[in-house]
């Protein structure tokens, strides 16, 4: 049997993917988590074969939970679980050791044949984010011999970012911004991947090396 977590705050997407993994004979949900505290002490008290890792949780990035199992847990498989198929979270997951990484919007077949690949020792990535990679290799040997361009940060990022810099909360953030708290976490989670920054001081950091925001 191969032993399973999923950690989502999502209520209704881990439930839906707990409805997917129930049929496989396979396959034991041992546990579910919507926090990364949550995740990280249920995990250390009964490790699974295969963490199903949501890169945006609410109390901290997934790339953190990552970062920490991997040191702590090297034998557990991570599996990322993302909306987001920018070339900089993938990196960054991968980096920081997940031997593995999905879209979410992954049908039942592709999620079970991946699981099944990380439990046997393997590593799996969807067509569209081996895509993305290939093209950030390409691009990478291009422009080997050139100045490295800026990160790509959309205006809505660009907005948080700026708010940030201002040291707003999340709950001010989104409403100045009428966004809700998810939405700005998720564009907090976005930067940080981008940037390639762990925490708010390297956020700030990285953005002002790069001029996105004038001090």
């Amino acid at each position: 049997m191969i032993k399973i977590f999923i950690a989502d705050d999502h209520a209704m997407f881990a439930e839906g993917l707990e409805s997917l993994l129930a049929g496989e004979q396979d396959f034991n949900l041992i546990g579910k988590a919507g926090t990364a505290e949550e995740t990280l002490r249920k995990v250390k008290a009964m490790p699974p074969d295969v963490l199903l890792l949501d890169i945006n949780l609410p109390d901290q990035s997934g790339l953190e939970v990552c970062k920490q199992l991997r040191e702590e847990l090297p034998d557990v498989k991570i599996m990322a679980l993302s909306m987001f198929s920018d070339e900089s979270y993938i990196s960054n997951m991968l980096g920081l050791g997940a031997q593995g990484y999905l879209l979410k919007n992954t049908g039942k077949i592709e999620l079970c044949a991946a699981i099944r690949a990380l439990a046997a020792g393997k590593t799996y990535f969807s067509k569209q984010v081996t895509d993305v990679v290939m093209s950030g290799l390409m691009q990478n040997r291009a422009g080997a011999t050139g100045a490295k361009e800026a990160p790509k940060v959309s205006r809505r990022e660009l907005e948080v970012l700026k708010h940030i810099m201002d040291e707003k909360t999340t709950p001010e953030i989104a409403a100045i911004l009428f966004l809700s708290e998810k939405t700005v976490e998720s564009h907090r989670a976005a930067l940080l991947a981008k940037l390639g920054a762990r925490n708010t001081a390297g956020l700030v950091k990285a953005a002002l090396q790069w001029k996105l925001i004038e001090p």
